[in-house]
């Protein structure tokens, strides 16, 4: 079973890779209007063997529930890096977007190929008429973030360091075949913005993260 399983991944993958195009190539063209760029929320300094969210980075993720819809708009497609389903590795980033799809509705996609190939799910994200003009938000693990705004056609997204949980990335996709306009935005900044203290939600409020 676990060798059919395997073979499956790698099948989905050759075919992934064979209608998206050479992996080396720049997208052809983009089809959300924006995509919204996250690190997961936070987490405990150590622990080794602890995949989940620090309580900070709960109400981290509460708060970006109330912000994203408000400041940016409603999603169209919410979407997290790989959750190994066996031993949970990774569920920050399936967690940090659970607050938002019950805010919204919008149910979550977990990005199978993420673990082998960021990059590869961003092309997807591009091509995909599924997601065309649409506002997508990506939660993600931090040292693969770089290949997956690479196949979202940004090639300098800067490494994010371990602990850094407070940068929200916007891709604003403005006409095809061209390269996105990138905001680089400060999450506590923008929990004192206007457009936040004044946000309408199902979710109630809880403290800002520390």
């Amino acid at each position: 079973m676990a060798a059919h399983g395997l073979s499956c991944h790698l099948a989905y993958r050759t075919l992934l890779a064979l209608v998206l195009g050479t992996a080396n190539l720049a997208p052809a063209w983009a089809t959300p209007r924006q995509v919204i760029l996250l690190r997961h929320g936070d987490k405990v300094a150590s622990g080794a063997d602890n995949y989940n969210l620090s309580p900070n980075g709960f109400l981290r993720a509460i708060n970006l529930a109330r912000l994203i819809p408000a400041c940016f708009g409603g999603p169209t497609h919410i979407r997290t890096f790989f959750l190994n389903p066996v031993t949970s590795k990774n569920a920050r980033s399936y967690q940090s977007a659970v607050p938002l799809a019950v805010a919204t509705g919008i149910n979550i996609s977990s990005a199978q190929v993420s673990q082998d190939d960021s990059f590869l799910d961003g092309q997807e994200i591009l091509r995909q008429p599924a997601y065309r003009d649409g506002n997508v938000v990506l939660f993600w693990e931090h040292r693969r973030m770089p290949d997956l705004a690479r196949g979202l056609g940004w090639p300098s997204m800067p490494p994010i360091g371990p602990m850094e949980f407070d940068q929200i990335f916007v891709l604003h996709y403005d006409r095809p075949e061209a390269a996105p306009r990138v905001e680089s935005l400060s999450q506590s900044q923008l929990f004192e913005a206007l457009c936040f203290r004044q946000a309408s939600s199902p979710l109630p409020q809880v403290p800002l993260p520390r």
